[in-house]
């Protein structure tokens, strides 16, 4: 690439070759997470969110259903709820005794609405822009086409939610080209990438011109309240359904959105599974491999029809490990940190001459990465023609083997807080390693 990038305080995950100006014997790799039982306390939904609270606890947000909230406006649904349960750790959950609107309440169920068609996808976030009042700091998007478009909601306390308006801030327009559906969870956050809100809409039209096919457009907003027209974008191979995005700013790297979107195979008895992507600063849209990140496995059930959601928001559990819940089986995923993705290299010896890259500072490096017992991984640093700058090349450096969430590189004890700041490259050899993201950190 031609232009120089700008890594100043950045943490760069690698989801495909953005960073890479040459290389040899080395791959893009998604990482399957490892699959656990999750708590009891955690509540199922067809659509669920969970959010971390100032203080560090969780809340988590469900999509019940119960016949005693069957309402005149669903003609006989089997009535739909929207709960809450929370946590101290986002792994044990615990059951709340509020009850937030009249009615016979689900036994243990901490409930918010009901017998409102807004539960059917109610879409909170925490809002983190600077200017966002106290009283607004939770805010929501719900609405299907039976209420003519999404509105928009907020609260102080993510537990009592008033409506903006009773005015939807985006209509149900289905004669667009397009369409704006909205029947899924329509995924909403405020990015500090951006400095806007983002959210990911339903549709049924992609940027290649294919129609007809479930996918998601991003549209944007200042303010919550008046929103952008759609960006449709390329998401969806020919004859694919993807949609309920879950696309959430990754909190290690926020200008790094990270999605599990649910994969559907209508003639297959409408069966579901997740593919990972990835936005880097919501510009269009990453599939590092088109092939599924989570499979149904071995349980029957979850190859029934739309059994596969995963919840949106992503869970630091330990420094080590990340965290992701299924929402219709009680399921957990357990990755390791920033372990969507890896930069790869088996047996054979790869090399990576970076892209032009720039500091406006003198940080230093860190590096997420994991070797075999027989692995290796070096690295060198460069000007921006790729010459080696004196003290900093392989021979200066030990050769690194074994598994770290943060290695800090030395040439013969000196760091890259050593050389001054402006444009360099980066090189690396590597063998049977991967390597999971590279942070250039503030001076």
């Amino acid at each position: 690439m031609n232009t120089v990038y700008d890594v100043t305080g950045k943490r760069e995950l690698f989801v495909d070759d953005f960073l890479i100006g040459k290389s040899s014997n080395v791959s893009i790799r998604q990482h399957e997470p490892v699959e656990l039982p999750a708590h009891a306390g955690k509540k199922l939904g067809h659509y669920s969110t969970i959010l971390k609270n100032p203080d560090g606890s969780y809340f988590l947000y469900y999509r019940g259903v119960d016949s005693v909230y069957r309402g005149s406006m669903y003609n006989n649904h089997p009535g739909e709820f929207f709960g809450l349960v929370r946590s101290s750790d986002g792994v044990k959950w615990e059951k709340s005794n509020w009850k937030r609107f009249p009615g016979k309440p689900v036994p243990g169920d901490a409930l918010i609405y009901g017998q409102e068609i807004i539960t059917h996808n109610f879409a909170p976030f925490y809002d983190t822009a600077p200017e966002c009042k106290a009283a607004e700091r939770y805010k929501a998007v719900a609405g299907v086409r039976e209420t003519k478009g999404l509105f928009a909601y907020y609260s102080a306390d993510g537990i009592n939610w008033k409506p903006y308006s009773d005015k939807p801030v985006m209509a149900y327009e289905p004669e667009k080209n397009g369409g704006h559906m909205l029947d899924s969870l329509n995924v909403i956050f405020y990015s500090p990438a951006e400095k806007c809100y983002v959210m990911y809409i339903r549709v049924w039209k992609t940027a290649d011109g294919l129609t007809g096919l479930r996918s998601f457009a991003k549209v944007t907003s200042k303010d919550f309240i008046h929103w952008s027209e759609p960006e449709y974008l390329k998401v969806n191979r020919k004859d694919e359904h993807i949609y309920a995005s879950c696309l959430t700013p990754y909190e290690r790297a926020p200008h790094y959105y990270v999605g599990a979107a649910t994969r559907y195979f209508e003639n297959r008895g409408s069966a579901t599974d997740i593919v990972l992507l990835f936005s880097r600063n919501g510009q269009g849209i990453i599939r590092p491999s088109f092939e599924a990140w989570i499979r149904p496995g071995l349980d029957p059930e979850r190859w029934l029809n739309r059994m596969n959601y995963i919840t949106w928001g992503i869970i630091q559990e330990t420094p080590e490990t990340l965290l992701l819940y299924h929402n219709r089986k009680p399921l957990m995923y357990r990755l390791r940190t920033d372990g969507f993705t890896s930069l790869y290299a088996g047996v054979e010896e790869g090399t990576v001459l970076s892209r032009v890259l720039e500091r406006k500072n003198c940080g230093d490096v860190e590096l997420n990465l994991s070797t075999s017992a027989g692995g290796a991984f070096s690295m060198e640093i460069c000007d921006e023609n790729g010459k080696v700058l004196p003290g900093y090349s392989f021979a200066d450096m030990t050769e690194f083997f074994g598994d770290k969430i943060s290695f800090v590189p030395e040439w013969n004890g000196k760091r890259l807080t050593g050389i001054p700041a402006g444009k360099f490259r980066f090189r690396i050899k590597m063998r049977e390693c991967d390597l999971y993201s590279i942070k250039f950190t503030e001076e």
